[in-house]
């Protein structure tokens, strides 16, 4: 496994973003974490930034790899445009 060369910000915009990835390529979060013996609390709180060590960040890093890194970098910036527009709005 490579380390991802991008710069995911842990948090609910990455999480939804890795769920929806797993949902368009046919799985799920929670099947990947079942096949992968990984309790999905323990990825979740990797995919969320609770588990800053390394333990957490090889996690989050195989979850992104296997979610896809590539498909995973557009919904995750998809979704972060989102949230920035709904921001820009509730200033208006």
């Amino acid at each position: 496994m490579t380390q991802n060369q991008f710069n995911f910000q842990p948090g609910a915009i990455l999480h939804d973003a890795i769920v929806g990835t797993f949902r368009a390529h046919g799985g799920s979060f929670s099947q990947w974490c079942k096949e992968n013996g990984i309790h999905p609390g323990v990825a979740r709180n990797a995919t969320f930034g609770q588990s800053r060590g390394p333990a957490g960040q090889k996690l989050l890093n195989q979850i992104i790899e296997a979610a896809g890194p590539d498909f995973l970098r557009m919904a995750y910036a998809k979704r972060i445009a989102e949230y920035a527009d709904q921001v820009r709005e509730a200033q208006e």
